[in-house]
């Protein structure tokens, strides 16, 4: 079989009812996998079943006897004569890339290799590693949308008309001094004098200076920030690694103790005089 299940497990039964081929049983003292009828759920699932549901992660590939995915497929044919597999069959070595056999659901699960490592003792590299879960370790920037500020001159201001009390909208280039600006409804003119241009203008220029000011300042407070962060953890990554140097100084050096300061059969012993002092 390819999966089996550790001595980590607390007997809580969630992965047998998932099991599509009732691999799975209650052993003694824990449950257990049949080798003869575990498929990995090849031809179902495009990820382990058991795995899935199990509360511990003691559900993991046996580094003992690793299966193809051609062998399960076949196993999976055998025991479920009447179902029809073809080349697009769900599987764990293609994940996400077939469609089930069974019917069965598919779940978009994180990859369990680090949980599977720490219990059979393999060791997981960036090599072994499935790339959506080697990825994760890499720290990647959030991207940040900026939001488009328009053209000043996009700008529309609504005016009221002192004649007929109607409102209409102007585009703000026309709001320049001395521009004559008739009504739509009623067709009366009003000029505009110098302080509305200047409130305006103002208030445009005040506020895209403000605008860019406030992305300049939050643009340079992350790549701080970010320059911080990678620093801190350098350090604390150098730090971590003279740590463990100690550590495995301190080793070596009780094991170099032990070695002289062991009494070994056969050893001879220093007699000293019988009536001696000392």
């Amino acid at each position: 079989m390819a999966t089996m299940i550790t001595n980590d497990c607390i007997n809580c039964g969630a992965c047998e009812p998932e099991c599509p081929n009732n691999a799975i049983s209650q052993g003694d003292p824990i449950f257990v996998i049949d080798p003869m009828l575990c498929t990995e759920c090849v031809g179902f699932h495009d990820y382990e079943a058991c795995a899935a549901v199990c509360p511990v992660d003691c559900c993991v590939t046996d580094p003992n006897n690793i299966e193809t995915e051609e062998a399960l497929i076949e196993r999976a044919r055998a025991l479920h004569p009447d179902t029809r597999f073809d080349d697009t069959f769900e599987s764990r070595f293609r994940k996400g890339q077939g469609k089930s056999a069974a019917g069965g659901a598919k779940n978009d699960l994180p990859a369990r290799a680090a949980s599977t490592a720490g219990n059979t003792g393999t060791e997981v590299t960036s090599a072994t590693m499935p790339a959506s879960t080697a990825a994760v370790s890499a720290y990647a920037e959030p991207e940040v949308i900026f939001v488009p500020l328009p053209d000043i001159d996009s700008w529309d201001i609504p005016v009221r008309c002192f004649k007929c009390n109607q409102p209409h909208v102007e585009p703000v280039r026309n709001f320049m001094i001395g521009n004559v600006i008739f009504c739509p409804h009623c067709n009366k003119s009003m000029v505009v004098r110098d302080n509305l241009n200047f409130h305006v203008r103002t208030l445009l220029k005040d506020s895209y200076d403000k605008w860019q000011n406030e992305k300049n300042e939050f643009q340079t407070k992350r790549e701080r920030e970010l320059t911080e962060f990678v620093e801190s953890r350098v350090k604390e990554a150098e730090a971590f690694e003279a740590h463990q140097q100690r550590e495995l100084q301190k080793i070596r050096q009780q094991l170099d103790a032990m070695g002289e300061t062991y009494d070994a059969p056969g050893k001879p012993i220093k007699k000293g005089s019988r009536f001696g002092w000392g």
